[in-house]
């Protein structure tokens, strides 16, 4: 394929940007839209080969209803969202056009592609799936093929059981009424490290890590899990020596390690 045109919606920062100077460099033509460029959504999707969308999640619903019935059969249409069942049945369902769902597993800011990997899912055709997976190998990123069910329930782990620590953590030691800076006085290095997650997710956007939790369809399960595992450990703990608790780390371990 040559001569491609690429319309990122969302690409004036963030993913969208990533993506933007990925495929320029590999000779695409692209544009991106936001809030406050000359070029719409609907422009991008009447003109450009391929759609991507790289929008937050609470609104990826919506940009994919409006792009969606614009598209033809011959283009592509791709998000970047964290997640994948929902947008990938989305862009099936208000297109007709060829559907991947992509879901990077890194931050922009990445200085090389080695060692960082890109979640593909097919959704609708062939052709777009291997220009698209073709580009990304050849810059050097691992690929990891998955049905949106498939990663949405890795991410439930990595993102959503990962967060849902961090917020915890926070709201607990909130909770205390300790001012954060008498307890700092005391901090270990690695509580400082935890710290430092804890104030990015609070504080940079919290709607993001918020949306990762609530929006995730395999939630309820790793909520449960999380609050069996507490009560789990407060019930070892009624020993008051640790013996107990010891004891389920290291059959945990065996398990993980």
């Amino acid at each position: 394929m040559k001569n491609i045109s690429v319309g990122i919606i969302g690409g004036t920062n963030g993913m969208g940007r990533w993506l933007h100077d990925l495929l320029a460099g590999e000779g695409c033509a692209v544009c991106v839209t936001g809030r406050k460029t000359a070029m719409t959504a609907k422009d991008a999707a009447n003109v450009c080969d391929v759609v991507v969308v790289s929008v937050p999640i609470a609104a990826t619903a919506g940009v994919i209803a409006q792009v969606g019935p614009l598209l033809r059969k011959s283009q592509l249409l791709m998000d970047l969202t964290s997640l994948k069942k929902e947008p990938v049945a989305l862009m099936l369902a208000h297109s007709q056009a060829e559907v991947v769902g992509c879901h990077p597993l890194f931050g922009p800011s990445i200085s090389s592609a080695a060692g960082h990997n890109i979640v593909l899912s097919r959704g609708r055709g062939d052709a777009w799936y291997d220009w698209i997976k073709n580009i990304f190998t050849k810059t050097g990123y691992t690929i990891l093929e998955r049905t949106p069910a498939e990663h949405d329930r890795m991410m439930s782990i990595v993102q959503a059981l990962n967060h849902l620590n961090t917020i915890a953590l926070g709201l607990a030691i909130a909770e205390t009424g300790i001012p954060l800076a008498e307890v700092s006085q005391f901090s270990t290095p690695v509580f400082r490290t935890k710290m430092d997650i804890v104030k990015k997710v609070f504080t940079e956007s919290p709607e993001l890590f918020a949306d990762i939790i609530a929006r995730n369809p395999d939630r309820d399960h790793v909520l449960a899990t999380y609050e069996q595992v507490v009560r789990d450990i407060r019930a070892k703990l009624k020993a008051e020596n640790g013996a107990e608790l010891k004891i389920i780390m290291e059959t945990a371990a065996k398990k993980l390690f």
